[in-house]
């Protein structure tokens, strides 16, 4: 009976563990795409407030973990540097993968 009550205790504690690991990896895990859709949110609205970015509807962003991906068209090379710089300066952008094309006119 000794050894019953003590293989159910182990297993309870083993599932216990599991449990608390499985929860914290799971908030983690939603934690970072709540802080990705942010830092997108504010990178969209920080091209927006600039008026020499206004036109520019066809910019792409995303964020994974972070790294802010952009993707679209600009005009030219000190506009295509001049989001980058922006993009740079939000708060919680670790990296950014400037992908933007130069519009060929």
């Amino acid at each position: 009976m000794n050894k019953t009550l003590m293989s159910i205790v182990l297993f309870l504690g083993f599932a216990l563990l599991v449990g608390l690991s499985v929860a914290s990896y799971a908030a983690e895990s939603v934690g970072n795409v709540v802080d990705d859709t942010v830092i997108t949110t504010t990178v969209k609205a920080e091209l927006a407030k600039d008026v020499r970015l206004a036109t520019l509807t066809s910019i792409e962003v995303s964020t994974t973990q972070g790294v802010v991906t952009l993707a679209g068209k600009v005009h030219n090379s000190e506009e295509k540097a001049m989001v980058e710089q922006k993009v740079r300066g939000v708060n919680g952008v670790v990296t950014v993968n400037n992908e933007l094309q130069i519009q060929k006119e």
